[in-house]
């Protein structure tokens, strides 16, 4: 076989297209088999590499990208029985057993939660393997791979056709008469927000080809398989317990097997968090190295066990073990948790601690003049002594308010714009917008487009935008919108200012397939 790595960038993306097909899926309309038969086309994206240094002057990728491999909608979910003037029967946001299904010509799926976009997903059963929302690496491979492709990718993202194409009739996709009434009162042009289903122009798709995957740029955000609290995501990984006779409560070496992504444990002071079962309780334990056996298994050495306020516990043999490692995704910022007894909503200027601090990409400790959020106030750091913080409350016009121990406060980054900071508002309120200028480079994080920094105006290697707020939990969308315009041309937009219960008219959602 070729070492794609040394391809030209030609045979790379002719090799590319050649592995690209489109297939017709059948299945039952529910997932409990009671439906009726349908089917979801979806493509099949090859297994490819995007050879380190190929763009940003170098810096990106910092090594080869393993991608691909899967199989992912050609259009956005809608309902079984959806058609071009209907959603279909199903309550948008109670799915029960209805499957979603990737078809062309019909309205989305839309006004649907996180939560529940994952069952509808999960509902669609092929062979009896269950799809799965679209992860953020498998959204990530299709825009890598539009840029890897050279097509200048277009999309709705100027209600109803892109912003850079003409304002004539064949630049237009076809209007959802659903959402008629909100086009009268909003749309500049009283005719088009969001479009059917791949109703658009050829250059929707994301390699310019009827094979392709269409509407990834504009038209409806998609929720994607990737969560955050206060700016911290963490990453799991799995394995198993592997020991005849399972672990004891004073065991200080753990052997493991079935291990995912082995390559991305820490191979020096990692996190696990082993499992309840039976009787047993969870349990997370530090350990100090990470080594392998050469056999398929795993020790781990050097453990600390009933971390976290857990209890050290025995643990039988294939007990389940989850690997966590935290990252702060604010640019130049941190995140961490308010600890003693938390901060009440009387004094000002006060001191406390924090815990559990991850900095996120170009960010430092905590420091003078920092501006955090926690919950709905935000706070300047006038004072910094180790894990203790000095600050000044209710800044930027916000309100002074009770935090309980636990809760999360962050760094709001200074390379992005500062918004509605003094709403009180509990789920929505002050949010912070930029656009992307480089890319994480960690190893576990490279594969997943998430912005390392942004500023007001970005760039021409990312173009797009990115939308976040910094309190409680937010599910991740992708794509943008019919009224982004140039903040969301290339499919790279990232929203994390959303909570997983939100369900919007310009929400919706794809599936993809593991091989």
């Amino acid at each position: 076989m070729a070492n794609v790595s040394k391809l030209s960038l030609a045979a790379l993306r002719d090799r590319i297209a050649a592995g690209t097909r489109e297939v017709n899926l059948v299945h039952n309309s529910k997932a409990d088999g009671t439906g009726v038969t349908v089917v979801s086309k979806m493509i099949y994206i090859p297994k490819f590499r995007i050879p380190a240094g190929l763009w940003d002057n170098g810096a990106f990728p910092p090594q080869d990208l393993k991608l691909g491999g899967f199989l992912i909608d050609k259009y956005p979910c809608s309902q079984p029985d959806a058609t071009n003037t209907s959603r279909g029967s199903t309550t948008p946001n109670t799915p029960g057993a209805v499957a979603a299904v990737s078809q062309q010509g019909v309205v989305p799926w839309t006004d649907i939660d996180w939560n529940n976009a994952k069952v509808a997903c999960a509902n669609r059963k092929i062979n009896g393997r269950s799809c799965h929302l679209v992860t953020m690496k498998e959204w990530a491979t299709i825009v890598f791979l539009v840029k890897l492709l050279g097509h200048d990718i277009r999309g709705n993202n100027y209600w109803g056709r892109d912003y850079r194409d003409p304002d004539s009739w064949e630049h237009y996709g076809v209007a959802d008469p659903v959402v008629a009434s909100y086009t009268q009162q909003y749309s500049p042009n009283k005719q088009y927000s969001r479009c059917l289903t791949g109703s658009g122009p050829i250059s929707w798709s994301h390699n310019g080809m009827a094979n392709g995957i269409f509407d990834i740029v504009g038209n409806v955000w998609e929720w994607v398989d990737f969560l955050i609290d206060t700016g911290r995501y963490q990453a799991i990984k799995t394995a198993a317990i592997n020991d005849a006779d399972g672990i004891t409560a004073t065991d200080t070496a753990i052997t493991i097997d079935n291990v995912q992504n082995r390559e991305f444990w820490p191979t020096t002071n990692g996190l696990i968090l082993i499992k309840a079962e039976g009787t047993n309780t969870d349990e997370y334990v530090i350990y100090s190295n990470f080594v392998d056996n050469g056999n398929g298994t795993y020790t781990l050495t050097g453990c600390l066990r009933g971390q976290k306020g857990t209890a050290a516990s025995a643990h039988a043999n294939d007990a389940v073990v989850q690997q966590i490692t935290d990252y702060c995704v604010i640019p130049g910022g941190w995140t961490a948790k308010v600890a003693d007894a938390g901060l009440n909503n009387t004094t000002n200027p006060t001191t406390f601690t924090i815990s559990d601090l991850v900095l996120g990409p170009g960010g430092a400790n905590p420091a003078v003049n920092d501006v955090l959020q926690c919950e709905s106030e935000q706070l300047i750091v006038t004072a910094v002594s180790g894990t203790s913080i000095t600050v000044s409350r209710g800044a930027n016009g916000s309100t002074i308010a009770a935090h309980a121990q636990g809760v999360g406060i962050a760094k709001i980054s200074s390379q992005m714009s500062n918004n509605d900071a003094a709403s009180t508002d509990a789920t929505w309120g002050a949010w912070q917008f930029g656009k992307f200028l480089t890319m994480r480079t960690e190893p576990e994080l490279a594969a997943l487009a998430l912005p390392a920094s942004v500023n007001a105006s970005g760039n021409e290697e990312w173009k797009d935008g990115y939308w976040a707020r910094w309190k409680g939990q937010r599910a991740a969308l992708r794509g943008g919108g019919w009224d982004d315009g140039s903040a969301a041309r290339a499919g790279f937009a990232l929203h994390l200012g959303s909570p997983p219960s939100h369900a919007n008219i310009i929400i919706g959602f794809r599936a993809a397939l593991s091989l």
